[in-house]
């Protein structure tokens, strides 16, 4: 008796263990004649090249045991296509759509946890990774994550609906980290977040806490017509009289010290003044945001994303100030009157169901740091969670290492955790040493 011919109509772009699977069950039934399809077919189907040619697919299947002949196909198996071959019967996954009749049919299970789309994902995800093998002890961006990338698609601000829901989406989540009644994005850095917010709401008195090369900087990103008054943060509880305004960084990364920022606002309290915090390096990180009633932040630190967006967040209570600008008016990025930050946020998007994990890793990298070098640390209460002062020189183990120069002359050496947060374990203490 004649064995019955079986096709398995394949494009097999990236050939896995599924494939063999389902080529063995079908030789169960009789001879297997492979339809392959073809380059140009999978390239108007599914919109991209397939990464082996059809010749290479095709040698790759022709050296299967259980495969007696490999044919070109059509992306969609007709019963024309079956008699052209003389097949008894087509078998395919349960995603098929071949108009084929039931009893020239074999639906059999797919194989679960793998197809081509996830292979290309892993792929990507394993590029990834090995692009972050180069270690940054830099604030940020310290890697660039796999979620990060998976969320770069043509977007556009207008008429995209798709790019609306992740927009909408990441604003949501992110107005929720800052603890304020109001989000609004722009294309840019932290400091223009902060110009920004500074010329739309700041005015009058101003007392700005000084704790460094970034505290320091708000004086430069003022409106002209301010009245400013610089007090050290040790210094705090001497000043007294009214403001407007109470200044200060949250995360000050110059040389990693972390304001008590309760203590921040009870002073703006009895000062009469309204809470302004740079919170580029905070954000995502600690808490107490709400306790201001303005902030500003970017994309690249503690939210993990892409650099390019900028973000001012405040509270309702405030009246935006308008300006002889454009681009530094916030109404003009409130009412969409330029290119915002798309791809920026779209790189969040994916970041927003693994941020905890993300921080948790932070944490990780930190106590790692804080239980080898101890002896080098010595005012751990007032250190954030993004990076870690040490008295001592850093000292890279191999090249592939960024060191982070922080804009302040110091005795020591500051750390920070981003670095490792696309990796399960640290490993941040056997590429470093501290002398």
């Amino acid at each position: 008796m004649t064995a019955k011919r079986i096709m398995v109509d394949m494009s097999v772009t990236l050939i896995h263990h599924g494939h063999v699977r389902l080529i063995k069950k079908a030789a169960e039934h009789g001879d297997v004649i492979i339809g392959l399809t073809s380059d140009e077919q999978i390239l108007d189907m599914k919109g991209y090249e397939p990464e082996l040619s059809f010749q290479h697919r095709k040698e790759i299947l022709e050296s299967i045991e259980a495969v007696k002949e490999v044919v070109e196909t059509p992306w969609l198996i007709t019963e024309e296509v079956l008699d052209s071959y003389s097949i008894d019967l087509l078998v395919h996954g349960n995603d098929n759509s071949n108009p084929i009749a039931k009893n020239r049919l074999l639906v059999l299970p797919r194989t679960d946890g793998v197809s081509s789309t996830e292979l290309r994902q892993r792929a990507l995800k394993s590029i990834t990774n090995i692009n972050n093998n180069k270690l940054m002890l830099t604030p940020g961006p310290a890697v660039v994550l796999h979620e990060n990338l998976m969320g770069l698609v043509p977007v556009f601000g207008r008429g995209d609906e798709e790019y609306q829901k992740v927009e909408k989406t990441v604003l949501s989540w992110v107005k929720n980290l800052s603890g304020q009644d109001n989000i609004v994005m722009a294309q840019g850095s932290a400091t223009f977040a902060i110009e920004l917010a500074l010329h739309s709401f700041v005015s009058g008195k101003v007392l700005l806490v000084s704790t460094g090369f970034y505290s320091d900087r708000l004086k430069e990103l003022l409106p002209e017509n301010c009245e400013l008054t610089t007090i050290k943060y040790d210094e705090l509880s001497s000043i007294e009289g009214k403001f407007d305004w109470l200044l200060s960084a949250y995360t000050e990364t110059s040389h990693a010290f972390k304001v008590d920022l309760k203590l921040i606002r009870d002073k703006a309290n009895s000062l009469g003044a309204k809470l302004f915090a740079d919170a580029t390096g905070s954000i995502g990180l600690e808490d107490k945001h709400d306790l201001c009633d303005l902030i500003a932040f970017s994309s690249c630190k503690g939210l993990f994303g892409l650099t390019g967006a900028a973000f001012v967040a405040y509270k309702s209570k405030l009246d935006i100030i308008k300006n002889d600008g454009f681009y530094t008016n916030l109404e003009t990025h409130i009412n969409h009157q330029v290119t915002g930050p798309y791809h920026a946020v779209a790189s969040l998007y994916n970041v927003i169901d693994i941020h905890d994990v993300l921080k948790n890793r932070v944490e990780e990298s930190k106590r790692a740091v804080i239980e080898t070098y101890a002896k080098y640390i010595t005012r751990l209460e007032n250190q954030p969670l993004l990076c870690t002062y040490l008295e001592g020189d850093v000292m890279r183990k191999d090249d592939n290492i960024v060191l982070y120069t922080p804009r302040s002359d110091l005795s020591g050496s500051v750390i920070c955790h981003f670095g490792e947060i696309h990796r399960r374990n640290v490993n941040l203490i056997n590429r470093i040493d501290i002398k």
